[in-house]
């Protein structure tokens, strides 16, 4: 028998915003803590330059980053409240919906924030805990699995041992294709463009999202009025086209598309664009291995709440363990871990659906389903209460 003596409790391979926050959760247990990840944190940045890469950070997640101390360490110009969110249909049938924070009582509706500044605002949340260890510059070579532990062999040739595994390293994960878990990959057929446009007129703390055939198109608000950082799903082909085009030809592109709604669309930063794959692992739990994050499940980002699926994981993966560890219960073991996997499944199956078919409904150019389409959402503005359901549930309320 293997003996049930290990380095850590825990290993948490990925220290991305989803894996930090699965640390410092857990960091005021008893257990001891490793986190894994190739790239070290990034404590201080040119802020004349907004990252490119920024998070919709829903009430509930927010209220998750608060509990764990990591709310804290956002100063107020690194994130901003969004009080409205305005989407409509660019094609003929011109329906629209508006949300706003003041008809719901809400302080806000979310806020966007830089993922460079939850990485560095979760990674201040963990120093103080002598019980989690960050291996930063750190790949993982080799992974073992034992009855009674998993083994981490890293590239510098150091082994470590614990009782769980935690794969949190992103959609192609080195964890979860090195034990064995296949995933369920459906592509979208759109890549996302992502920049930061300089706007003539100011956002309005207002997240902007207009849809028409080719895909949604969204501009959220930025700490500077007058930028905003965009989100362009569009079928492969015409991204493609888009992301050729010089820095002119894009920006006018992009304001006809969006309606000149911001007036004209003046500087932009550089573009990235990537595919946009749902993918679903065929388990997010086995013996000594559970799945969190893009590990676990990516959907389409025109509802913004792929880092939020995350953040649930993390809550309920955490309560999971926790439950396990007080009855001083195999914290790795599947038993064990089942009820974190019930829990999520339900969750993650629905939005990836609903996503499908947002996705779906305004990528038809039928007239007949465009007027339907505008009927729909005409209607939904027209109804307070269905309207304040809806915004609270993508709230996480």
């Amino acid at each position: 028998m293997q003996s049930s003596n290990t380095d850590f409790d825990l290993i948490i391979v990925g220290g991305g915003m989803v894996g930090l926050a699965l640390a410092a959760r857990l960091a005021r247990t008893q257990l001891k803590i490793a986190i894994i990840d190739p790239k070290p944190v990034v404590m201080s940045w040119d802020n004349s330059k907004f990252d490119l890469r920024v998070s919709a950070i829903t009430r509930a997640s927010q209220q998750l980053l608060d509990e764990i101390g990591a709310w804290d360490f956002i100063e107020q110009v690194e994130k901003t409240a969004y009080q409205r969110m305005y989407v409509w249909d660019g094609e003929a049938s011109r329906g629209s919906i508006e949300f706003d924070a003041n008809l719901l009582a809400e302080p806000n509706l979310g806020h966007i924030i830089e993922n460079r500044v939850l990485r560095r605002s979760l990674f201040q949340a963990i120093k103080p805990y002598r019980n989690v260890q960050f291996f930063d510059q750190q790949k993982c070579a080799k992974v073992t699995y034992q009855p009674e532990q998993a083994i981490i062999e890293l590239a510098d040739g150091k082994s470590i041992s614990s009782k769980l595994l935690v794969a949190a390293d992103g959609a192609m994960s080195w964890l979860r294709k090195n034990s064995g878990i296949e995933i369920k990959q459906k592509p979208y057929g759109h890549k996302a463009i992502v920049a930061t446009i300089k706007t003539e007129k100011p956002h309005q703390d207002t997240a902007w999202q207009r849809f028409d055939h080719n895909g949604p198109l969204a501009f959220l608000p930025l700490t500077d009025e007058h930028h905003c950082s965009i989100v362009w799903s569009v079928k492969s082909n015409y991204a493609d086209q888009l992301v050729a085009l010089d820095d002119k030809e894009f920006l006018q592109r992009l304001e006809q598309t969006f309606e000149f709604t911001l007036g004209q669309c003046l500087e932009t930063s550089q573009r990235v664009a990537f595919p946009l794959i749902e993918r679903t692992a065929e388990c997010l739990v086995k013996d000594r291995i559970a799945l969190i994050g893009d590990a676990a499940h990516t959907i389409h980002p025109l509802a913004g709440q792929g880092v939020n699926l995350g953040f649930s994981d993390v809550e309920e993966l955490a309560q999971t363990i926790e439950k396990s560890h007080g009855k001083q219960q195999d914290i790795g073991l599947k038993r064990n871990l089942r009820p974190y996997e019930r829990a999520r499944k339900g969750e993650i199956f629905m939005m990836q659906k609903a996503m499908q078919g947002f996705k779906l409904m305004f990528e038809q150019e039928t007239p007949v389903i465009q007027m339907m389409r505008s009927f729909g959402l005409a209607t939904t503005n027209k109804h307070p209460i269905l309207k304040q359901k809806l915004i609270k549930q993508a709230m996480g309320l």
